[in-house]
């Protein structure tokens, strides 16, 4: 039990940009699955499907999808931001603010302010991976 709560509280998550032309190797893939297909759902109850897409056309098509900007979501998670690693150290649980653009921020933002910042920051993201 104590290897479990240490692999909890030790774990983090790490986001990129997507890159269609990234491989995974098949044994990381794997592991990704096996462990994908172990993971809990509410009462065990919600049924899930695991899609594995590995031609080049598709994945370049998936990663030019565009969704809003939940406005929703930025205003009621505002609160778990933290603006900087030691205070998401110190905090132990919440989101690495600096990641967002800064209108999502800021708590007096609009909401056309964050949606033009989420415009922005989805184009810097496609630029970058060219």
């Amino acid at each position: 039990m104590k290897d479990l709560l240490s692999l909890m509280q030790k774990r983090q998550s790490s986001r990129g940009v997507f890159d269609p032309r990234r491989k995974i190797p098949e044994k990381d893939l794997r592991r990704i699955l096996e462990a994908a297909r172990w993971a809990p759902t509410a009462h065990n109850m919600q049924n899930f499907e695991i899609v594995v897409v590995d031609d080049k056309k598709l994945l370049e098509r998936i990663s030019g999808l565009r969704k809003p900007v939940s406005l929703a979501f930025v205003r009621e998670n505002y609160r778990q931001l933290s603006f900087s690693e030691a205070e998401l150290r110190r905090s132990k649980v919440g989101i690495l603010g600096l990641m967002f653009p800064e209108a999502w921020r800021d708590p007096k933002a609009s909401a056309k302010e964050i949606r033009n910042a989420g415009r922005g920051a989805f184009q810097e993201r496609q630029i970058a991976s060219s």
